[in-house]
């Protein structure tokens, strides 16, 4: 999955926007991160990366159920580049089915509403 195919499986439908804040012109980032934004708010609720050729996206999640999700599922930890309380990241090459990720990112998308 790219990460063009994948914002788009994630928004279903919703007014969103995609950047890339982080990633300055001129520097050579080892990581380009997508952030997926709220359109109307610009708050982010999705951030999306490769890195050692996975594809990644950090989410936030109620606190609670980040824990238990993240014991529970071998390809979800708690988030690398947020609050690792608030936030999870998704190895999405190991998630069977795309309608776990839209779960997971309609969630992170009412959280940041």
């Amino acid at each position: 999955m790219t990460i063009a195919q994948l914002v788009s499986t994630i928004s279903q439908g919703q007014a969103i926007t995609t950047d890339q804040p982080f990633n300055r012109p001129g520097n050579h980032n080892r990581i380009i991160f997508t952030a997926v934004r709220h359109a109307a708010s610009k708050k982010i609720f999705a951030l999306i990366y490769h890195q050692d050729g996975r594809l990644y996206m950090d989410l936030k999640a109620d606190p609670a159920v980040a824990a238990e999700l993240s014991d529970a599922l071998p390809y979800i930890t708690a988030g690398r580049h947020f609050d690792k309380q608030h936030w999870l990241t998704v190895d999405v090459n190991a998630v069977a089915a795309p309608t776990e990720l839209i779960k997971l990112a309609a969630a992170s998308y009412q959280l940041t509403a």
